[in-house]
């Protein structure tokens, strides 16, 4: 039996590959902030006959300190783990530039931060597994720089230009985790799924007109869950 941590496992994406696993006979801790839908993950493991394996931790992913606290507490619960998905993300686009409760930009915090310090954080219990991997759910090889000297988008703030710069974040961080990598054991993969057919983007669309327009051009271009995370199950 295999352990693994799903970041936004509740929803979309994250929940589809948590369930699968599930359904395999593996172990895996769901990180999420909503406690409803992590009680949801819960009952519906329960009716697949997986509720020992299921563990949902509530964490607000945003906050560094939040992010440290679940790291102590899936180490001294667990011996290792086998695999770490990242696929926590707001998908609603901030017209304001939003801090955190430690001063970071919230997208910056929850999209890049978060992934930075759970990688590192998990290193060594990672390294523990036969073949221990990492799978970091963003869209690489993005267009565009990363701007050194305006890391988190505080001039000029466009909320879609910092959930794009965190993508371009999210590329350097698989390469600088490759490149400090002195064991060399885990496999690191930046995987983009794609438009897939989720109710979480919906969800953050107010004007009815735009969601209704969004939702049939996912219909058409979209992938249902299950097909999305084909190349990361197999």
């Amino acid at each position: 039996m295999k352990t693994l941590l799903v970041t936004g496992g509740t929803d979309g994406i994250g929940k589809g590959i948590a369930t699968h696993y599930l359904k395999k006979g593996d172990r895996v801790i769901v990180i999420g902030s909503s406690v409803a839908k992590g009680n949801l993950y819960l009952s519906e493991s329960k009716q697949l006959g997986a509720e020992e394996r299921a563990i949902f931790l509530q964490a607000d992913l945003s906050s560094v300190k939040e992010n440290k606290r679940i790291i102590e507490e899936v180490k001294s619960r667990f011996d290792s783990l086998d695999m770490v998905v990242f696929s926590a993300a707001s998908h609603k686009i901030k017209k304001e530039y939003t801090e955190t409760q430690e001063g970071f930009e919230f997208n910056f915090g929850l999209s890049y931060l978060s992934r930075f310090v759970l990688s590192f954080g998990f290193k060594e219990l990672m390294e523990k597994s036969d073949a221990p991997i990492i799978v970091n759910i963003c869209a690489p090889g993005m267009n565009g720089t990363v701007d050194l000297n305006d890391i988190q988008n505080k001039n000029n703030y466009n909320g879609s230009k910092a959930r794009y710069h965190g993508s371009r974040l999210n590329d350097l961080l698989g390469v600088a985790f490759a490149d400090t990598d002195t064991v060399k054991k885990i496999k690191y993969v930046l995987f983009n799924p794609w438009a897939v057919q989720t109710t979480g983007m919906l969800e953050t669309i107010e004007n009815p007109m735009k969601k209704l327009f969004t939702k049939l051009i996912f219909k058409i271009i979209g992938k249902p869950v299950d097909q999305a995370i084909i190349p990361i199950i197999e």
